[in-house]
């Protein structure tokens, strides 16, 4: 009976140890990243980990497809000595969709279970730009050449300006109308029930 409890110990305590060993072994890789970039922008992954300083491994990106994801590129990141790491992707040219990333996984690192190694995200269209053609505006009392004349007005002309302000058009408000629906319900409910007596 003694010998079977040494033996249970001594192997209760090798299991111990080796869940210990294996605890410290698995290294630990997190980042923030944005869910959505607009396609053109940059987006960039920086997080923390607990791999040595140094290290380095690459961020690999596939946009999602129906038959096969296809890699868009592979981008480089190292552990630094404060122990995190930033990648920079300009995601000029790329189209609108969903797309994946992955850290590339060493085969000689073990990573815990509470590691980021995946990442969705969505790439939108650019936003267009509204463009205007230069304007010149001149300044009443100046010439072409830029000089002072004398500016000439009369009582019935409105003085020039150099910028017109629109007003803003007006807004029915969603009050308004349900009145007028409910105004026209109970008009035809009056005709109705005159019409049946």
């Amino acid at each position: 009976m003694k010998s079977v409890s040494m033996k249970f110990i001594f192997a209760f305590s090798l299991l111990l140890f080796a869940a210990a060993v294996g605890t410290v072994s698995a290294y630990v890789i997190n980042f923030e990243a944005p869910g959505e970039v607009t396609s053109g922008d940059e987006f960039v992954l920086s997080g923390t980990s607990t791999l040595p300083e140094g290290f380095s491994s690459e961020v690999v990106v596939y946009k999602k497809a129906q038959i096969a994801n296809k890699q868009v590129g592979k981008y480089p990141f190292t552990i630094g000595a404060d122990k995190t790491w930033k990648v920079v992707i300009d995601t000029t040219g790329w189209d609108a969709g969903t797309y994946n990333l992955e850290i590339e996984k060493d085969p000689d690192y073990s990573y815990g279970g509470s590691s980021d190694l995946t990442f969705i995200f969505t790439v939108t269209e650019p936003k267009v730009k509204a463009t205007s053609a230069p304007t010149s505006v001149s300044t009443p009392g100046q010439t072409s050449a830029g000089t002072s004349a004398p500016a000439t007005t009369t009582g019935s002309q409105p003085a020039a300006t150099a910028s017109q302000t629109q007003a803003p058009a007006a807004k029915t408000s969603p009050a308004a109308v349900w009145t007028v629906l409910l105004g026209l319900m109970a008009v035809f409910a009056i005709a109705f029930t005159a019409k049946r007596m």
